[in-house]
């Protein structure tokens, strides 16, 4: 059986953004990736953040320090990754 997760997307308006958040979080001690958006969120193709929702305010927090504007936080429920080790 495999394990479920909660797992935090953050979209934004244009991929420039997306890479400007990443660009903004690679010094930070949290783990996030970019990531296509997942289809439970929109049809459309795109990139977002996904972090872990513990995660999430500090992610945010630092987008809004840096003027780096988002859409939106999703919280999913996934099946567990190994991407964070």
């Amino acid at each position: 059986m495999s394990e479920i997760e909660e797992r935090c997307y953050i979209t934004f308006p244009a991929i420039s953004k997306v890479l400007q958040a990443e660009k903004c979080l690679a010094g930070l001690k949290t783990e996030f990736m970019v990531v296509p958006i997942p289809r439970e969120i929109s049809a459309d193709c795109g990139m977002c953040i996904m972090c872990y929702p513990g995660n999430v305010e500090t992610v945010v927090k630092l987008l809004a320090e840096n003027k780096i504007e988002y859409e939106n936080t999703h919280i999913l429920r996934k099946k567990k990754l190994r991407f964070f080790g």
